[in-house]
């Protein structure tokens, strides 16, 4: 058997130090240099709990090494994920599948629309890594893993899967409501994740403080509203209850409080984006989660701008502003509302 990793950071190199054992060929895809030079010069070092090993892996930077794979594991940053769905007809088999375990919604969907939906198989798993140095991972955390079909009961491969995740060391079981679940670790990341991006707090922290733990209770009331107005089945009867249990628990640092600190691109546009535009097509308001949204994607713009232009030219900027406000068309006063 042959499972390519497409999308090696932290999780992804993970799971594929994991998965190879005897009769099991991984190899490692993703475009970090650094990253996959430490693990084909070196092998890939593997932290679990206190202890550290090497693990031997194949790695490449190249997508056209890897051709034929049974499976494939796509574990890309969600903003790359249509990008990596049009790679996978070349590196999976004629009967290949793709599981997803990334975060947010949309995923499924993209690779859904590449490969159809008897060839993705759609998961939520609440394990956690860190990439320490290139080619040096730690697993964080062991938490449950859940897979199924997009739209049916788990067929004998899918049982197969969350078996062989299981042996891994990935707790992992089989569903008829895949995508519920996916939903469900959506509805915690929507909520978590951003307040800790915008705050710098920790779950346990903003739970605790009043102001933030009222935000994300008032996050929660739109996000479950867009659930429920969607008719997605969550397999827990109390989310909310979850959602605030796990965050007065953790005080881990979240994928998206990490992508902001270390100035990379965040999730958001498949997380909070992507609620406001389903609550857009089904007609209803969520202003909290928009104006979360546009702080967090206001962030990642001047991270952006940051590494194309580090420091700015005030002077130049503004009086550029001048000049082009003679000629900026005036804006209209908008209606107040009785």
């Amino acid at each position: 058997m042959r499972i390519a990793v497409i999308g090696a950071g932290a999780m992804g190199s993970v799971f594929g130090a994991k998965l190879q054992a005897p009769g099991i060929d991984v190899v490692l895809y993703d475009i970090n240099i650094a990253h996959i030079e430490a693990i084909r010069s070196g092998g890939l070092i593997l932290g679990d709990g206190a202890a550290e090993r090497v693990v031997k892996i194949a790695a490449t930077t190249d997508i056209a090494e890897i051709r034929d794979a049974d499976q494939a594991l796509v574990l890309v940053d969600s903003n790359a994920t249509k990008e990596a769905a049009s790679l996978l007809p070349g590196v999976l088999a004629r009967d290949g599948v793709a599981l997803t375990l990334q975060n947010g919604i949309g995923n499924v969907e993209a690779l859904v629309a590449v490969l159809g939906s008897e060839r993705v198989i759609a998961g939520s798993t609440f394990n956690s890594a860190a990439l320490v140095a290139p080619g040096r991972v730690h697993h964080t955390n062991v938490g449950p893993t859940v897979i199924g079909r997009p739209d049916g009961p788990p067929p004998d491969r899918v049982r197969a899967l969350a078996g062989q995740l299981t042996a891994a060391g990935f707790p992992t079981k089989a569903t008829d409501n895949a995508m519920g679940h996916v939903w469900s670790k959506f509805v915690l990341n929507c909520a978590i994740n951003p307040v800790t991006a915008l705050t710098g707090m920790r779950a346990g922290e903003a739970i605790r403080h009043p102001p933030t733990a009222q935000l994300l209770e008032r996050l929660l009331d739109e996000i479950l509203a867009v659930a429920a107005a969607k008719g997605i089945h969550l397999p827990d009867a109390d989310l909310r209850r979850h959602v605030l249990d796990h965050a007065f628990a953790r005080y881990n640092r979240p994928s998206m409080l990490q992508h902001v600190e270390s100035g990379r691109r965040t999730e958001i546009e498949a997380l909070n984006g992507a609620l406001v535009r389903e609550a857009k097509a089904l007609g209803l308001a969520v202003p909290v989660n928009e104006t979360i949204w546009a702080a967090v994607s206001g962030i990642d713009a001047r991270h952006a701008r940051e590494r194309t232009t580090p420091h700015l030219d005030e002077a130049a900027l503004e009086e550029q502003a001048r000049r082009e406000a003679a000629t900026r068309p005036l804006s209209q006063p908008k209606a107040r509302l009785s």
